[in-house]
């Protein structure tokens, strides 16, 4: 098995394992078409040559990333390709210097053993403004904000104000 950047010739089969979750109402669903403007933001998963696992891997700024439409062949669950594709987007956030990564799942626990942390959406105001005030479940959303933090030492803190008391060593 073997962990790559997606081609283009991976569109359909990358589309077949994202319809495939939602129809079930697990992922959202994503076009072809969609798929195949997009397709630099995808990883799979590989065996023998064939898909059978793929997650979209999308930089909102140099200091976040997204992790979406993480999808797994059925036959294939339960191998641990979901994981080593995360393994794979996290290592990629490290090499582009990306400090934190996202998700926003129905299956935190999962990314929990990754290493990620569940946090509340509302910190995630990227995603917010770029996609969940658009989507039609919104107001019925049961997601879960999980975060894993790449590089610690590239997390941007606050500016703070003229007004700031230093603080002695």
């Amino acid at each position: 098995m073997r962990a790559r950047r997606a081609r283009m010739s991976d569109a359909r089969a990358i589309f077949g394992l994202i319809a495939h979750y939602s129809e079930q109402g697990l992922l959202l669903a994503r076009a072809e078409e969609e798929i195949r403007r997009n397709i630099g933001h995808f990883l799979v998963q590989t065996n023998s040559g064939r898909v059978v696992g793929c997650l979209s891997f999308e930089k909102y700024t140099a200091e976040l990333a997204e992790i979406r439409s993480v999808a797994v062949d059925p036959k294939a669950r339960g191998c641990g390709i979901g994981a080593k594709l995360i393994t794979f987007a996290l290592e990629e956030a490290r090499q582009s210097g990306i400090a934190r990564v996202f998700a926003v799942t129905h299956a935190p626990q999962f990314f929990e053993r990754q290493g990620f942390v569940a946090s509340p959406r509302k910190v995630l105001t990227e995603k917010i403004d770029r996609d969940c005030c658009i989507c039609v479940k919104r107001r019925s959303c049961k997601l879960v904000a999980v975060i894993a933090t790449v590089l610690r030492e590239r997390i941007m803190l606050p500016i703070l104000g003229d007004s700031a008391t230093p603080v002695s060593a």
